[in-house]
């Protein structure tokens, strides 16, 4: 079995949306917060994907950065519906 990464994620996207995120953004190039916020931008605004509850703490402490934390609250607001 090959190892866990965008294409071939550990967990699932509804159950644990932080680890499958950071899976997904972990083996790209740059800069994981730029990886991270790029992600969910492309997930809400070119796939329309309704956001389960995401939650800040749920980052490594590395992430715990003001854009990251706008971003959480953005969710929260918006939590039903997509972009």
């Amino acid at each position: 079995m090959s190892a866990p990464n965008s294409l071939n994620p550990s967990v699932s996207f509804r159950e644990n949306p932080e680890k499958f995120i950071l899976e997904h953004c972990e083996n790209k190039q740059g800069n994981l917060e730029t990886n991270v916020l790029e992600f969910l931008r492309r997930l809400t605004t070119v796939y329309k994907v309704k956001m389960p509850p995401l939650k800040l703490a749920n980052f490594p402490s590395s992430l715990h950065t003001p854009s990251m934390k706008r971003a959480m609250e953005y969710f929260e607001k918006n939590k039903n519906k997509a972009a």
